[in-house]
């Protein structure tokens, strides 16, 4: 009778194999797709902080060239700045007076045209 004890054990070991296979295999299945899910979110908030950082580099140097255009427009408002920018950039004089642009030590000699 002892051998048909371990009979019916070793079926009973048989029919429950492959509920365990499969029940095995549909968890590694559900764990892989789990760890695919987080690695592409964890890939996509990387990217993402990526690109907030830059924007604000961006939002940084449009701040700044804002504030330098603001001053500019402030000073062009104002008519003394407007006749010394005139007479220093475009060489505006007065009537009878001479303008004589003397070469400064950044002058390079080779500009000169000789």
């Amino acid at each position: 009778m002892s051998e048909e004890v371990k009979k019916i054990s070793a079926k009973r070991k048989k029919k429950k194999h492959p509920f365990r296979t499969f029940f095995s295999l549909a968890a590694i299945f559900l764990s892989c797709f789990l760890i695919w899910i987080a690695a592409e979110d964890l890939i996509t908030t990387f990217r993402l902080k990526k690109e907030i950082s830059t924007s604000e580099e961006m939002i940084s140097s449009l701040e700044s060239q804002q504030k330098d255009l603001k001053k500019r427009k402030e000073n062009l408002e104002d008519p003394e700045y407007v006749k010394r920018y005139a007479r220093g950039k475009f060489m505006v004089s007065k009537p009878g007076e001479q303008i004589f642009k003397l070469p400064s030590k950044s002058d390079d000699p080779a500009n000169d045209g000789n």
